[in-house]
Order: structure tokens, then sequence, then C-alpha cells
């Protein structure tokens, strides 16, 4: 939100009073901006199904300034700590089309074991948590029998050792992808479970071409309208208490 393209008016006036204005309208945008953020976030719990607290702090505020009187909220591009970068997952979801690519798919594209440009799509057999996510234990498991990571605690790597044997036995499932469809099985991860007479095989991952999203969140409605509707309410008192301690200061 910019003074100059969504208040002229307001711009105006603040020409016209002087450094008084100037310093409560930075910090009118400021607070609209923070106020935008929370109708945001109350917007993904609206739109997502239990989204991780990762996701809901995936934006952040660009405050404005008295040399500057612009305030802006977007999407986090760069990881705070490990993980997938906000924007990947968030940016889909606001404008609608196709996600990014997840670590986990780059790594498997890169060891040929799914088509470059493809996605993992959760199947029957991926266990959720209670964000509807994959659990990360799952997803550490899959990608160490895959010989595509190491990870401490979950060291299980088909290396044909006794140790190895050992580990995926005490694990009871074995996993194994797919690049290219197979005897009726598509193209993804599956685990296979040893039983006393035979073996189960479920899907984990099925790999397809395209992953398309809907708009679900309404990151520049909610946002925008926040922010115009609570600016001048801020402004109006932020300009007050300017003037008034702008006064009390020339009279001592």
């Amino acid at each position: 939100m910019s003074l100059k393209t969504n208040a002229p008016d307001v711009a105006a006036r603040v020409s016209s009073i002087g450094k008084q204005a100037v310093f409560a309208a930075a910090v009118s945008l400021t607070r609209s901006a923070k106020a935008a953020q929370g109708a945001i976030r109350n917007d993904m719990v609206r739109a997502f199904v239990g989204p991780t607290n990762y996701a809901l702090n995936g934006t952040f505020i660009k405050g404005a300034t008295k040399t500057n009187l612009q305030a802006k909220v977007w999407v986090k591009d760069d990881a705070f700590g490990k993980g997938t970068t906000a924007d990947r997952f968030l940016l889909p979801e606001i404008y609608g089309g196709t996600r990014g690519q997840k670590g986990m798919e780059r790594l498997l594209q890169a060891n040929r074991l799914m088509q470059a440009g493809w996605f993992a799509v959760p199947a029957a057999g991926a266990q959720l948590d209670g964000n509807g996510n994959v659990k990360r234990s799952q997803i550490i498991q899959i990608m160490s029998q895959l010989k595509l990571q190491r990870s401490a605690g979950f060291e299980s790597r088909a290396t044909g050792s006794d140790r190895s044997r050992r580990t995926i036995a005490r694990q009871g499932v074995t996993y194994f992808a797919l690049p290219t469809a197979y005897r009726g099985l598509k193209p993804g991860i599956y685990l296979k479970r040893k039983f006393a007479h035979g073996a189960a095989i479920r899907p984990v991952f099925i790999f397809v071409p395209l992953v398309q999203y809907a708009v679900r969140l309404r990151f520049f409605e909610v946002g925008q309208t926040t922010m115009e509707r609570t600016f001048r309410y801020n402004f109006d008192i932020e300009l007050a208490k300017a003037i008034a301690s702008a006064r009390l200061g020339g009279r001592q």
C-alpha cells in the first residue's frame, strides 16, 4: 500500500501538514500492514485444512519509513531453517497453477527415479500427520532406503549387508521406486510389507506430470481490503498524537 496510489488525498494532506504527518503516515501504514498480515493468516485457516505454523508464519512485512511511505506484505522466499521455502507452496494457492518442486522430488529426479518435471502425490500408503502432510519420519525412511540421503536414526539403506537387512526387517517395510509403469503399477514409490504367508504392496507416492491448484488463499483481496479499511483510522489517531507531541515540545 502506497499513499500515492491508494490514498492520494491523504498524501496531499501529508504534504501540506509537514513532518508530523509524514511520521504519522509511516507508522499508520506499517500498523495497517500488520493488520493485513493477521487477516491473511486468518484466511489461511479458512482455506487450508490444519495449516502448519510454518505456513501460517510464511509472510513478512516491509514497513513504511519517513522517506518511503509504502508498506508491503508478501510471502517469504528464503528458508528460515531447513525445509521448503514458503513461496513454493503458498504462491500456487494465491495465483493458482502448478507448485514448485519439493526437495524429495528434486532428489528423485537427480537419481533418475522420477521423470524430470513430474511431481510426487501422496497415496494410500502415506502416513499423514495432523496437518495432512506426509510424516517426516516416513519420508526419511524412504529417502534412506532409496539411497537419496543419509539421516541419523533412520539409516536403512538396502546395501545388502547383514546390518542393513536387520534394520529393514525391524522397520517391517521395504520401499522401492518405479520410474515408469510396471506390471499394472503406476510410476511412484511403493512399500512392500511381508507377512507369514505372502506380502502386500501399497503405493506411498504416485508420480504425475502435473499438479494443478485452484486459487484458495485470498491474499490480495483480504490484504488490500484490510489495509485500506484500517489505514485512515490509524492515520487520524497517529496524526493527532504527532501534532500534540510537537505542540508540547514547542512549549517546552
